[in-house]
């Protein structure tokens, strides 16, 4: 049992009946689809309890308010900090305050932050998923709630919901293109642990540009590791230790891309007469590195306005429309190719 009636929560309420938070909280406000029966339990076992609601926060949930929250898996890689440092900046200058999510690639860590959204009673949701996350059935509570939501970059594969894209087949169909195009033939490709259909969508892109010029796909050139600059450089040495070795490497991020520059420059071999590469994210660090990076950018202005278009579209409508943008990569031709 609770032992003191001054901090009784609707977390507390929820955990002496067992059932989930949300439902509490819906019960106690008279909103949303509860059984009676259930909605009476709560309010009996609340009043034993001795729950007192907060009506200050309580006025601040039966009213919209002018916050919008962004999730994101991760915080440290460019692509999503400058997403949401420009989403932030667009924003606010709409009107609009801006909470920060970090799920860590962690589905339960995503469900338990979209359950908090409830009580933030936020105007609306931008989210890139993780990479585990296939349907988006926890994102419901917020369709029950009429909290509209927008997925980007990445999107569950099974959604009704708007969301904001990257052709990356065609960004990674045209990195190896361009590649064959300057005289490579043995083109490896450095990918990611993560399923997540933009990583295979990459690969693909990558398998059918081989395809359709006529080159051999060799399984052996296609590895796969962790996420960060350590991780380049680490697969390159793999890479390069084979007896064919490539003459051309295609990154899934730019920071990849910039550690495996640093394991052919540590190792001697030139950049790119010896072995193009190229990334993906047009990190600024790329640019930092020599030979500077050559990367397929995908345009987070672009996908921030689009975003924030398609989410405040809903919110003015008070509708959940589904509508779906596509953005087309390009590359950024710099030293490394």
């Amino acid at each position: 049992m609770i032992e003191s009636k001054n901090t009784v929560t609707i977390k507390d309420v929820a955990r002496e009946l067992g059932i989930h938070h949300v439902t509490v909280s819906r019960a106690l406000r008279n909103t949303g689809s509860v059984k009676k029966e259930t909605r009476d339990q709560i309010k009996k076992k609340a009043n034993e309890l001795g729950y007192k609601p907060n009506r200050l926060a309580q006025n601040f949930r039966n009213k919209r308010s002018n916050v919008l929250a962004v999730v994101v898996p991760d915080l440290r890689p460019y692509f999503f900090s400058k997403f949401v440092s420009d989403f932030m900046e667009i924003a606010q200058e709409a009107g609009y305050s801006v909470m920060i999510f970090q799920s860590s690639e962690k589905a339960s860590v995503e469900k338990e932050i979209i359950d908090s959204l409830i009580g933030y009673r936020v105007a609306g949701v931008i989210a890139s998923v993780t990479k585990d996350t296939v349907q988006e059935s926890h994102f419901d509570v917020l369709k029950s709630e009429g909290i509209p939501y927008v997925f980007f970059d990445r999107a569950p594969e099974k959604t009704e919901a708007s969301q904001v894209l990257v052709n990356n087949f065609q960004g990674a169909y045209d990195a190896v293109n361009a590649m064959i195009k300057s005289g490579k033939k043995e083109i490896a490709y450095i990918s990611t642990h993560y399923q997540h259909k933009i990583f295979r969508d990459r690969l693909e892109g990558y398998k059918e540009a081989l395809k359709d010029n006529g080159l051999t796909y060799r399984e052996e050139l296609v590895v796969k590791g962790g996420f960060f600059m350590k991780d380049g450089f680490v697969q390159a040495e793999r890479l390069m230790a084979l007896e064919k070795k490539p003459d051309g490497i295609l990154a899934v991020r730019d920071e990849i891309g910039i550690g495996v520059i640093k394991y052919l420059k540590k190792t001697d071999v030139s950049v790119p007469e010896d072995v193009a590469v190229i990334g993906f994210d047009n990190d600024p660090m790329g640019v930092a590195c020599e030979p500077e990076l050559t990367t397929v950018e995908q345009s987070i202005p672009l996908m921030v306005e689009s975003s924030f278009d398609l989410l405040l579209g809903q919110i003015k409508n008070a509708k959940l429309n589904f509508e779906k943008k596509v953005i087309e990569p390009k590359i950024i031709f710099r030293g490394s190719i």
